[in-house]
């Protein structure tokens, strides 16, 4: 299956080679592919000053309000939005 991914603000350039992750598998939850995305590449998901904290959206809906949170089995085609925490004034 596919999941198209997006990194937003910071996480742009770590994202910048791959737009979508396949996966071989018949069950993928989002915490699935979090980990698997952190420890993918130079990077994966490290920013500095974020302490780990993500916003992450499947298909335009936040994680924290999907039913599974980030339990939540991923489908394919479904796509992935991740934003770094923002501060503003």
């Amino acid at each position: 299956m596919r999941i198209w991914i997006k990194g937003y603000l910071g996480l742009q350039a770590a994202f910048a080679d791959k737009p979508f992750v396949e996966i071989d598998a018949d069950r993928f939850t989002l915490r699935d592919l979090l980990a698997q995305l952190e420890q993918g590449g130079d990077k994966g998901l490290e920013v500095p000053g974020t302490d780990g904290r993500l916003a992450v959206l499947v298909n335009g809906r936040h994680a924290s309000h999907l039913p599974d949170g980030l339990e939540t089995v991923l489908r394919d085609g479904d796509q992935v939005a991740i934003f770094p925490p923002v501060a503003g004034g």
